[in-house]
């Protein structure tokens, strides 16, 4: 990177080495002899930002080398569980090796993309949820997407007492959705 007259003060501002009035008055006697022709802008290389440049380059290259291995890693994991011969199975499969990588915000994530509100689903997330230690879960409750688990619980829950009517007392899955509500905290009205 080539740094001139002008890049040199604002560091010096930057960095706290000039005050916000020096560094004006600095700033605005460069401008007036650069435009007036008195001085003429000379550009050096900084040679730490070409050592940053470097290193910078090879963070971006071991960053996209993790990020095709996990890509391709998930597409491996999502073709392995599309073959399961039952139904929800896939989503079970998803949230079980997401879980194990990364227990707590991926568990909620995992179950919310794969919308399986099965009663196999919902066993086998409460089954894992209640696995997690209570850090794991605080950072799940702490995550963006878990507003979104406990909402949709919620619409589930309301669709299911739509669906059941005066016999939702006895509807097994409504029994499911609202022990699954209890559990994140969730009360649905």
């Amino acid at each position: 990177m080539k740094y001139s007259q002008v890049r040199d003060l604002a560091r010096r501002y930057a960095t706290g080495k000039l005050s916000q009035e020096s560094y004006r008055s600095q700033r605005r006697a460069l401008i007036d002899s650069i435009t007036g022709g008195g001085v003429q802008l000379s550009y050096r290389n900084d040679e730490r930002a070409a050592a940053r440049g470097r290193s910078n380059t090879r963070l971006w290259g071991i960053t996209a080398l993790v990020l095709v291995a996990a890509g391709v890693g998930t597409l491996l994991l999502l073709r392995h569980a599309k073959h399961a011969p039952a139904p929800g199975a896939q989503a079970a499969t998803v949230a079980v090796a997401v879980a194990a990588a990364a227990p707590g915000p991926d568990l909620v994530r995992s179950f919310v993309e794969a919308d399986d509100w099965t009663d196999g689903s919902l066993e086998n997330f409460e089954r894992h949820w209640q696995s997690l230690g209570a850090d794991e879960q605080s950072k799940a409750k702490d995550s963006p997407i878990y507003g979104r688990l406990v909402s949709e619980v919620r619409q589930q829950v309301d669709s299911e007492k739509a669906v059941a009517g005066g016999g939702a007392a006895g509807d097994a899955h409504l029994l499911e959705l609202q022990k699954l509500a209890k559990m994140l905290g969730s009360t649905s009205p």
